[in-house]
């Protein structure tokens, strides 16, 4: 039955032992085939969708399009995506609480492993599944990053200089290559918010979620440093699978730099001179070419070298010059297709490709590296 209460007294406890939480924003349509998708991917879920929009039709969109077993939550504005969360989890008494985006499709098995693998390790606050952006599971998205302002500085100082670019884009490549061939669970430093199972019991008794003080972005960032605080592990599951569409819109860069300053902000210590060091690089101008000379990847695809067909290639995209966060493709074989799908992702965007061997550790000195622009408007791509 749906309900339209903002807040109200808290449920009885739930005999269910895990509940899915989705926030809502004009998204009708997609916020239900993600409520779909966990639903029929485990039997017997508890899903709660709150509504940020504060528009009726909107909601009346969502009352005829969710599944009528879902918990439907009317916010009376938008309270951003962390409070909403706080309502919905408040609204629970399950074990485990999933947070999915509404842009994520879950896999079947997918949550039941995440609590498998909860309910096996105390030690794990917070698991999340591997996520793929398409649904062929061919490109893999990047791992988290946990936000320091020493590392702050180090990305900036590495758009300023070369040699400084190098090694810490192969640091982070090979980083990512360990989480992309992962096997079995492998810890994190930090986990995204976009589709994360959380263990009610690793948070205090008062304590909410999310600190109500983000809106938008950072408050996952914020939520597994409070985790790691509390002496719990995140992991990330390889045979948990998300399909996650994500998407390089550049509204997000305004609200992504509002939730690093309240993350900063809360977090401000004795390392407050990273973070002076880095607003002073940040205003010189970063050097073009940085990796590399961009080559041009023809249309009908590319052949790779003989040596790299054994171990097997390895294809990343991102809006970054240092190739970080990318997404990356794992692939074997004489060629490589032209990334028409992948790259319709990034929306106005010069998009940065680099393809080189997959498991030789010194693969940064032989890589090829590409440049693409994206149109915003018609999502057409152009080669440079």
């Amino acid at each position: 039955m749906h309900s339209s209460l903002l807040g109200g007294p808290r449920p009885t406890p739930s005999n269910m032992s895990c509940s899915a939480i989705l926030v809502n924003f004009h998204g009708a349509a997609d916020t239900a085939a993600a409520a779909r998708s966990a639903i029929a991917g485990t039997p017997g879920l508890e899903v709660l969708v709150v509504d940020n929009s504060a528009d009726d039709d909107e909601f009346n969109r969502l009352k005829l399009l969710l599944p009528s077993e879902v918990r439907l939550m009317r916010a009376s504005h938008n309270l951003g995506f962390g409070r909403a969360c706080n309502l919905a989890f408040n609204a629970s008494e399950s074990e485990f609480v999933f947070l999915v985006n509404p842009d994520v499709k879950i896999l079947p098995g997918c949550i039941s492993s995440l609590i498998e693998t909860l309910q096996t390790d105390p030690l794990v606050g917070a698991v999340a599944p591997r996520q793929y952006l398409d649904d062929a599971c061919q490109w893999r998205l990047p791992p988290s990053w946990f936000p320091t302002a020493l590392r702050a500085w180090a990305t900036e100082m590495a758009l300023k200089d070369r040699v400084s670019a190098s090694r810490l884009s192969h640091a982070l490549r090979a980083e990512s290559l360990r989480y992309w061939m992962a096997s079995k669970a492998v810890t994190q430093r930090a986990l995204s918010g976009g589709a994360l199972l959380v263990r009610r019991s690793a948070l205090g008794p008062t304590e909410e979620l999310f600190d109500p003080r983000f809106f938008m972005y950072f408050e996952d960032s914020d939520l597994c440093s409070r985790l790691k605080r509390r002496g719990y592990r995140l992991a990330m599951l390889p045979s948990a699978v998300a399909i996650h569409r994500w998407r390089n819109q550049p509204h997000k860069a305004t609200l992504m730099a509002e939730g690093a300053a309240v993350y900063f902000d809360k977090h401000r210590s004795a390392t407050n001179r990273w973070q002076e060091k880095s607003a002073r690089l940040a205003a010189l101008p970063s050097l073009r070419p940085l990796l590399g000379e961009s080559r041009v990847f023809p249309s009908a695809g590319l052949i790779v070298p003989k040596d790299w067909e054994d171990g097997g290639w390895l294809f990343e995209l991102s809006p970054s010059p240092l190739l970080s966060p990318s997404i990356g493709r794992l692939g074997a074989g004489p060629q490589v297709g032209f990334p028409h799908e992948a790259l319709s992702n990034f929306e106005g965007a010069t998009v940065y490709g680099r393809l080189g061997p997959a498991i030789n550790s010194r693969s940064q000195d032989n890589c090829w590296f590409f440049e693409f622009n994206v149109d915003a408007q018609f999502g057409e791509v152009c080669k440079k």
